[in-house]
């Protein structure tokens, strides 16, 4: 297989023990997307939940014996058949169900494992930056552990619909593996016909990956790779792939905007802020009811680049067209693709000029952000407060991002659902 292009690799599954029941109890969201609150519950749901490995032993980073622990955790539950490494390699379609705003969606991904490739081959690109220290963390559990418990999240792009007919193709066999994880069914089917995995490899040949999840986990397994000698020798080694779920951008991926709190230490600052906004840029009084159903319908409904700025019992649409000559500069300054991007006209342009007009620092304010549009509706209820709304961003246009090798903003794109951590698991070294 030509190594300058993508393909799937088959690989032996680690899996629970299936006498463990459903495994439900068993699997966790992504590590990054877990927060004390919800590590100390996965943590009460069962003895071997997956978090115990992920989150070693919980999110405390003090221990210097976290990650030693968990190498042992992890030859534990497989000396003892809690995770069972399954001989004959395969490769996996996983079906996610869940509702969405009322409506129920099913995504439907191929889990597998393909060859890294630094982002400079153009095969697998970024979409967003990493940060040192995630990666760090990871680094130390992977050379402990020498596993994967989760996979990266990858789209392709499936025009003509060739990728998802051929997954569909497995759908009507039993499923292998279930569990429910916050409400999505994740349902795995196992394929070890090579003949399936040729005509994956066909689809691949001429395709390019953006990652939509989990690109400090693709980097540390970059570095990991140049760690393991016998990577160098042999192109067959385990290190030199990773496990990843590919999803077509088009049907089978869902990106939810995060919506910015702002949070004033003084009210009048807030206040000023509005005024400013209402005096540089068209604004629309209008109403709003807290649902995401009318959030959409009303940025949709608007020209240029909509905002839905909310305080206390004022709600306003706030339109950028990008004429305006206080931001014209700004807007100027940033790469093409990325002036289509709400959050680079917000962060970049928009907000920038707005608080140095009113002397607004960045120490007059706390920036959090949230997904839940009832979240943002509440908290903007509080004086001193300010919620902005904004659209998730197409996916067309994150794909156009990142093949022209830009990078968006932080908190600009937030994939649903997530791919749980511990349905399918990969041994990278055998210790």
């Amino acid at each position: 297989m030509a190594r300058n292009r993508l393909f799937s690799r088959p690989f032996p599954p680690v899996i629970y023990n299936p006498n463990l029941g459903d495994l439900s109890p068993l699997i966790a969201p992504p590590y990054d997307v877990i927060d004390e609150k919800q590590c100390e519950q996965l943590l009460s749901r069962h003895p071997y939940n997956i978090v115990r490995l992920i989150l070693p032993p919980s999110l405390h980073p003090d221990d210097p014996q976290r990650y030693q622990k968990v190498a042992s955790l992890w030859e534990q539950w497989l000396e003892g058949k809690v995770l069972i490494e399954l001989d004959e390699p395969s490769v996996f379609v996983l079906a996610q169900r869940f509702n969405l705003m009322g409506n129920l969606r099913e995504h439907l991904m191929l889990l597998t494992a393909i060859p890294l490739s630094d982002y400079e081959s153009g095969l697998v690109r970024p979409h967003e930056h990493t940060m040192p220290k995630p990666k760090s963390d990871r680094l130390n559990l992977i050379r402990l552990t020498g596993a994967e418990f989760g996979q990266v999240h990858g789209l392709l792009s499936d025009e003509d619909g060739e990728w998802h007919q051929l997954l569909q193709t497995v759908t009507n066999e039993p499923v292998w593996l279930r569990g429910n994880l916050d409400g999505v069914d994740n349902l795995v089917w196992r394929i070890s016909d090579r003949a399936f995995n040729d005509e994956v490899n066909r689809l691949l040949a001429s395709q390019w990956l953006v990652i939509a999840d989990g690109h400090h986990r693709y980097e540390t397994a970059l570095a990991f790779r140049e760690e393991v000698p016998e990577a160098k020798s042999d192109p067959d080694n385990p290190a030199n792939f990773i496990g990843i779920v590919l999803a077509d951008y088009q049907h089978n991926a869902t990106v939810l905007p995060t919506h910015r709190l702002l949070h004033f230490h003084n009210s009048e600052s807030a206040e000023r802020v509005i005024q400013e906004i209402r005096r540089r840029f068209r604004t629309e009084l209008t109403e709003w009811d807290g649902t995401d159903e009318q959030l959409t319908q009303l940025l949709t409904n608007s020209q240029g680049t909509p905002f839905l700025f909310v305080a206390q019992e004022r709600i306003w649409l706030v339109t950028v067209d990008g004429t305006e000559s206080s931001i014209l500069q700004p807007l100027e300054q940033l790469p093409p693709p990325l002036r289509s991007v709400d959050t680079a006209v917000l962060h970049q342009a928009f907000l920038p000029v707005v608080f140095a007009s009113v002397g607004i620092k960045p120490d007059d304010l706390t920036i959090s952000y949230t997904h839940d549009t009832q979240n943002a509706y509440q908290f903007a209820r509080q004086e001193g407060n300010i919620a902005i709304l904004l659209r998730p961003i197409s996916l067309d246009l994150v794909r156009e991002v990142a093949a022209r090798g830009y990078r968006l903003p932080p908190k600009t794109t937030y994939f649903v659902p997530k791919i749980p951590s511990g349905l399918v698991m990969r041994k990278i070294i055998n210790r």
